[in-house]
């Protein structure tokens, strides 16, 4: 793994059928149109340790040998994760695919969530339901989610907005690559998410200790949401429409 700055190019002057020939030059020329090395946002803080892990698998690998497990880093105080072809410096999670940019695209912690940004190159953010074959480091599929959205997968730009990443749409891949990251732990429910029945440990009890803790935080929000509403429903103004009708 390897991660730094964009490279640069250096060109060699050579003879011309125009001028009187010159003792090459060794200067080196940078392209104007090349971009700094991404930062984070200042808001970034490492997630609590021992609760993500980011795991790695390429599609002809899995194909060839279902039962291969994947390949894993702990995000164990990371605060962000850059990916891209660079091997220039240590820290960049590696894909060397033709189409991958040397620093493609990041993944960052904040307010408890992890989001994706496509930093120079295209992503595409998965549905977990396209890849049945998902399994950690110890070879054990993880909890499935699924939702009713019928559109499981979405590319971003460089120039879009970061995407918070979920229980469902929790893999990416850059480019045209073959190889998939995702990230295991526990990452927030999307809307109309929930997870399917008798997927991996979901039966356990720990998984249904989770479940009754998810399904108690969206009692709670849809409690907030009424009691919204009924405040606006007494505040002045729609009393004195009340009393005028």
């Amino acid at each position: 793994m390897a991660y730094g700055p964009l490279a640069q190019c250096a060109f060699m002057s050579g003879p011309s059928p125009f001028k009187k020939k010159a003792p090459p030059s060794t200067e080196k020329k940078t392209f104007k149109d090349m971009l700094p090395p991404w930062k984070p946002p200042d808001r970034c803080e490492a997630p609590p340790p021992g609760s993500f892990m980011l795991y790695c698998f390429d599609m002809e690998e899995v194909k060839s040998d279902a039962s291969a497990a994947s390949r894993s880093l702990p995000l164990d105080e990371m605060s962000a994760v850059v990916f891209g072809s660079s091997q220039d410096v240590d820290g960049m999670v590696y894909d060397g695919n033709k189409g991958v940019r040397p620093e493609h695209a990041a993944i960052y912690y904040m307010k408890s969530r992890w989001f994706l940004k496509a930093v120079n190159g295209p992503v595409t953010v998965e549905s977990m339901t396209l890849h049945p074959h998902l399994k950690d480091s110890d070879g054990k599929p993880p909890k499935r989610y699924t939702s009713a959205v019928t559109k499981k997968m979405e590319t971003i730009e460089p120039m879009d907005a970061k995407r918070k990443l979920t229980r469902e749409f929790c893999v990416f891949r850059l480019g045209d690559s073959d190889r998939r990251f995702w990230i295991g732990g526990p990452l927030p429910v999307g809307d109309g998410e929930t997870e399917e029945a008798g997927s991996g440990a979901g039966n356990a009890p720990e998984g249904r200790a989770e479940r009754k803790k998810d399904r108690k935080e969206r009692e709670k929000e849809r409690d907030r949401r009424e009691d919204r509403d009924r405040e606006r429903s007494r505040s002045p103004r729609s009393r004195s429409r009340k009393r005028r009708r």
